[in-house]
């Protein structure tokens, strides 16, 4: 029975994730906006799905780490140029402190919704017995969705910003 639950679930998910909508939580750079349906005999409104709509503010921060990095600049420089200018920053975990790190300009520069590309079931988060153990799933398993009124990353800075990261692998 719980397994039936989990495959329901997991069958939901994948549908959500064809249609583009949010099947996770927030991300820098968008606004998670309600999508709600016709009022019922009561008034009341049931929330059909979530979808992502373009933060302005947020999506100016993620093309400067872009072009900071397609200009030359390694992570950790980026990460201390953004704190320096006082540039809102990704909402921390719990018990962190706010401000960028090399790691959340990481998860920027590889993000590919960045570029107008939805990719969902990449990772694993539980094991067979249930208990958190992230492990990745083979790339057959992903869904990918084009979408392109999400890009924020023009797709010459993106590749300006990989073929700079790829130099630097074969440099180091």
């Amino acid at each position: 029975e719980r397994e039936k639950a989990r495959q329901r679930t997991a069958d939901a998910m994948a549908r959500k994730a064809r249609a583009g909508h949010v099947t996770g939580g927030r991300v820098f750079g968008y606004d998670n906006v309600e999508v709600m349906g016709e009022p019922d005999g009561q008034g009341r409104r049931r929330r059909l799905h979530v979808e992502r709509r373009i933060n302005d503010a947020e999506a100016d921060v993620v093309r400067r780490v872009c072009d900071l990095s397609g200009s030359g600049l390694g992570m950790t420089r980026i990460a201390k140029c953004l704190n320096a200018k006082g540039t809102p920053a990704p909402r921390p975990q719990q018990g962190r402190p706010t401000g960028w790190g090399a790691s959340s300009v990481r998860q920027i520069l590889y993000r590919p919704l960045y570029r107008g590309e939805i990719v969902w079931n990449k990772t694993k988060k539980r094991n067979t017995w249930g208990q958190t153990q992230v492990s990745k799933r083979p790339e057959g398993e992903w869904i990918t969705v084009p979408a392109p009124h999400l890009r924020i990353v023009s797709g010459d800075a993106w590749t300006r910003a990989h073929a700079r990261l790829a130099d630097a692998r074969t440099h180091y």
